[in-house]
């Protein structure tokens, strides 16, 4: 994944409340924090994200559907600084950042949160992974286990040596995706 944090571009801000007017979410550059540093990974801070794994810990935890989940799942922590976090969107998925499905996203995290943060997005690789990044990462991680351990069983081996068995391509699955 690339590191280049300093090719964000701007996004969109949605307001934390639909009450909230326009004029408020007018200037998105002027409400895009500065990234916060990731510290005291594992710890619950209550009314802020603070890091990377706190953001994954805290989608993860949040019944959102549609959209906003596709949304949540392809985004990676920025900052979460004085009620604003940014959150960086994989390219080619700029169509998920709509009014709506930021608007789900921020509710839903309210409740970890306390209340409902104002959201931007910026459009690009952030260094920090994705939820579905971590999903992709893991299910390689958990086929290629699958695949060693099937390869490397003595009696595969010796059907493989002794009567030039062979092992159909994409045929081996982990246990837990049968």
């Amino acid at each position: 994944m690339p590191a280049a944090a300093a090719a964000l571009d701007p996004g969109i801000v949605i307001p934390a409340a639909p009450a909230v007017s326009p004029a408020a979410s007018a200037s998105p550059a002027a409400a895009a924090p500065s990234p916060a540093p990731a510290r005291n990974a594992g710890v619950d801070s209550g009314n802020r994200v603070l890091d990377a794994e706190d953001w994954l810990r805290r989608v993860g935890m949040c019944d959102l559907k549609g959209p906003a989940r596709e949304l949540a799942a392809h985004t990676a922590f920025v900052g979460h600084a004085e009620g604003v976090l940014t959150l960086a969107l994989d390219p080619g998925f700029e169509y998920l950042r709509t009014e709506r499905s930021t608007g789900a996203l921020a509710e839903a995290l309210s409740a970890s949160l306390g209340a409902s943060p104002q959201i931007v997005i910026q459009t690009g690789q952030a260094q920090a992974e994705t939820l579905n990044q971590r999903r992709d990462r893991e299910r390689d991680s958990r086929q290629s286990a699958a695949e060693d351990a099937f390869l490397n069983d003595p009696g595969v081996k010796r059907l493989i040596e002794q009567h030039g068995a062979r092992v159909v391509p994409d045929s081996i699955r982990p246990i837990d995706e049968n």
